[in-house]
């Protein structure tokens, strides 16, 4: 929710900026989220429906999927994640057909994230907006991806 600071002199509402300790921490914590998953991805190995990790079973699993028998809007996403790490990139494409375009993403929000943090002036606006809408076309792709699966339409 914005803030605002109101200017008894002018009758004038200014709007205050959001706190540079919030929006670090908030680069902070997907910058460490990002190299999570990075580094995930290249740990994971996938032997048929299972994941390994370190060449341990791993024990998670999508709850929606084992509880109901329905794919989730992400059901294959990490196998896709792993695959790419690889260099398997056709399988990626079977096991999530967005999965390249996240891995994309999640890669570039690294260095975003690492100049943000590091950068002595404002962020650039542009750059913001830019990330902010790719983001919001991933998420819908991502809905249209699960609306057709739930449809019938991919297996």
């Amino acid at each position: 929710m914005a803030e605002y600071c109101i200017s008894v002199l002018s009758n004038t509402v200014l709007r205050r900026r959001p706190s540079l300790g919030r929006a670090k921490a908030c680069h902070i914590a997907v910058l460490a989220l990002c190299i999570l998953v990075m580094l995930g991805s290249f740990l994971l190995s996938h032997r048929g429906d299972g994941l390994r990790l370190l060449g341990i079973e791993w024990p998670v699993g999508c709850a929606l999927y084992q509880n109901f028998g329905i794919k989730c809007a992400l059901c294959g996403l990490t196998r896709s994640f792993s695959s790419i790490a690889k260099g398997d990139f056709s399988k990626a494409a079977q096991f999530h057909s967005l999965g390249p375009a996240f891995f994309v993403f999640v890669c570039l929000q690294i260095p975003y994230r690492i100049n943000a943090l590091l950068a002595t002036h404002t962020e650039n606006r542009k750059l913001r907006l830019t990330g902010i809408y790719l983001a919001a076309v991933l998420a819908g792709a991502l809905l249209i991806n699960w609306f057709v699966y739930l449809g019938g339409l991919v297996q």
